[in-house]
């Protein structure tokens, strides 16, 4: 008798259980853009580094064999414009992974958005037929 004049009956039964884990499952896909992006970027970085230390590495022992200024020179700058078209090809990278995050984001939030409003009109409609009745 009391769970018929419970407004909140339904609230506790186990198909509400995944109403809410579809409610929070936008949040929970942010989450997993965000650690995809954060692991994309993170690997990206490391593999820049490592190569630029490698890359450094070999430079120095070459110059340090050059006899020549001129050809350390040219040395030099043959390996400065390698740093830059990799620093550029690293920053491409990057701005791929965070366009394709964003893009992720403004997917779910859509999506997301047109859920919330499909539940607000029904929850309307609920409401205006109890006044009804």
């Amino acid at each position: 008798m009391y769970a018929a004049n419970n407004p909140f009956a339904d609230f506790f039964k186990p198909e509400m259980s995944n109403e809410i884990a579809a409610l929070f499952k936008p949040m929970q896909d942010l989450v997993d853009v965000n650690t995809k992006t954060v692991e994309t970027l993170v690997s990206l970085q490391k593999a820049y580094v490592e190569e630029l230390a490698n890359a450094s590495v070999e430079q120095f022992k070459t110059l340090c064999e050059c006899k020549d200024p001129k050809e350390a020179l040219d040395l030099q700058v043959k390996f400065y414009k390698s740093v830059e078209a990799k620093m550029a090809e690293a920053a491409e990278k990057s701005v791929a992974t965070m366009t394709e995050a964003k893009d992720a984001y403004v997917a779910t939030l859509e999506e997301s958005g047109k859920k919330v409003a499909e539940m607000a009109e029904e929850t309307a409609k609920k409401v205006s037929e109890l006044k009804v009745a």
